[in-house]
């Protein structure tokens, strides 16, 4: 009798530890195919996103590094699997780095004209920006007064100029220099950004043209005959 009850009790015993394997086995294989939803790494450094995934039951595997504007360097920009969508716990997520913005390196342009400048940005890299076309009178016409960004690293990519149009045109009656000595007719002409052109010899301005009362512009010429004749009043 006591022979049987132990015989039952092995067999029950073996039951219970076979089902408790079959148990075991079928948990981790229930286990093996549970799904996770991926968390968002975009922002997060390393060390961070990696903790936040081995608490999941995933891992972090760096890609590589990329130019991101909007991301800080050292800061993951980029991942392969997106937020929300699920992976079989223990899947590996791959992600990328931020480089930060990539940067220029920006030439000195301030001087050159525009033609120069347009071949300048093309050999670096960068292209045109904005362009502003101002009145100077320190500046010739198509010539870069200013630049935005300054001569050095950006992460700007296009270059914004402020241009001259050369001075204003200034245009007024052209003044008598006739009955004028030579020094006066100079220091006038001067004084208004006329060219005096002067012809024959003498102290005594005795014509002139474009005649007095014509329409001249700034930096016109002006021709003058000098001679020796005396004005009589």
């Amino acid at each position: 009798m006591l022979k049987s009850f132990f015989k039952i009790l092995f067999y029950l015993l073996g039951f219970i530890a076979i089902g408790a394997v079959a148990a075991l086995v079928i948990f981790n294989i229930i286990d093996f195919e549970k799904t996770i939803k991926v968390p968002s790494l975009i922002g997060k450094d390393v060390p961070a996103a990696s903790e936040l995934l081995n608490n999941k039951g995933l891992s972090l595997e760096v890609q590589g590094e990329e130019y991101n504007e909007k991301i800080p360097a050292g800061l993951i920009s980029g991942q392969d699997v997106i937020e929300g969508e699920k992976v079989k716990k223990g899947s590996s997520i791959k992600v990328f780095v931020s480089k930060g913005g990539e940067m220029f390196t920006i030439p000195y342009l301030e001087g050159m004209y525009m033609n120069d400048v347009e071949l300048t940005l093309i050999n670096s890299g960068l292209g045109m920006g904005k362009i502003t076309q101002v009145h100077s009178d320190a500046m010739e016409k198509n010539m870069i007064i200013a630049q935005r960004p300054l001569p050095g690293y950006s992460s700007e990519k296009k270059v914004n100029l402020l241009v001259s149009k050369g001075p204003y045109e200034i245009s007024y009656k052209c003044p008598s220099f006739v009955k004028m000595t030579v020094e006066e007719a100079r220091e006038i002409a001067g004084a208004l950004g006329l060219k005096l052109i002067e012809q024959e010899s003498g102290s005594v301005i005795v014509a002139q043209q474009p005649e007095a009362g014509s329409i001249v512009k700034k930096g016109d010429p002006i021709e003058v005959t000098l001679g020796r004749k005396r004005f009589w009043f």
